[in-house]
């Protein structure tokens, strides 16, 4: 049977390069989770058998379940039901693999249900994933939009969000509109706090967002009122439970044909 880590040598080498010690201590803070957590690795030698394991599930998944699907995927295609758009079936197929095998929250703290890895094995699972089809790759590798919450949220909120991402709920990071594409700080999506509701109101348009209705959206939005520029621009979470968002259009993809004489 296919496995796209086992039949690819030259991703296993990332793992023996010689910073790789000093990452995996950094990022386990020494190995402190050991006395807390099943399946946290007590040194580096455990660390790195850890690496290899969920690498190999990834090559197994990759290589006999999304890279299959990939075509049927893109001959669905994703499409609009009631202003909400609704993944390919082999998709769904997709995450549910995914979610099973626990490739989500990859990044993130144990204490939030992560999987506490480096960013060098979880490059080598994304590009397994990506070549199993790039389009399911966009969506599983946005997962690390939880990268910014967990950075610059509050505890409040990382209590809240990043368990549901490792639990497999989608993100996006919601930057581009009409006007505003490569220059975002020209960004004019509005927000405004209510007293009334007690939180902040989004009017306006976004539009070319990978993912875009996906579970939990990290937006960006003009805070400061009369300001055209970066400084007055604020990044907001917004949550699909909460509704209140249409989905107007779905971008098709774009092929290339190329031939060679």
């Amino acid at each position: 049977m296919a496995n796209y880590f086992l039949d690819s040598p030259e991703l296993e080498f990332h793992l023996h390069h010689p910073l790789m010690k000093k990452i995996v201590e950094l990022k386990e803070r020494n190995f402190e989770d050991k006395d807390k957590y099943e399946d946290a690795p007590v040194d580096y030698e455990d660390a790195i058998e850890n690496y290899k394991r969920l690498l190999e599930i990834t090559g197994d998944i990759t290589a006999n379940i999304i890279e299959p699907n990939s075509e049927s995927v893109d001959e669905e295609g994703p499409h609009l039901v009631d202003g909400r758009m609704v993944y390919a079936s082999k998709t769904f197929e997709n995450l549910d693999a995914t979610r099973k095998a626990g490739l989500w929250g990859v990044s993130m703290p144990r204490r939030y249900g992560g999987l506490n890895l480096p960013i060098t094995p979880y490059s080598m699972a994304s590009e397994m994933m990506a070549t199993a089809d790039a389009g399911f790759q966009n969506i599983w590798s946005l997962q690390d939009c939880i990268e910014t919450l967990y950075e610059f949220g509050n505890e409040e909120q990382r209590k809240k969000y990043i368990p549901r991402v490792c639990q497999g709920e989608t993100m996006s990071m919601d930057l581009t509109e009409p006007d505003a594409g490569s220059d975002l700080q020209s960004a004019m999506l509005k927000a405004t706090y209510s007293e009334k509701d007690g939180c902040w109101l989004l009017n306006g348009v976004k539009r070319f967002i990978t993912n875009g209705d996906s579970d939990i959206h990290l937006v960006l939005a003009r805070s400061e009122e009369g300001t055209k520029d970066g400084r007055g621009l604020s990044m907001f979470i917004y949550d699909k439970r909460q509704g209140g968002v249409t989905v107007r259009h779905i971008e098709h993809k774009l092929y290339s044909r190329f031939s060679y004489v």
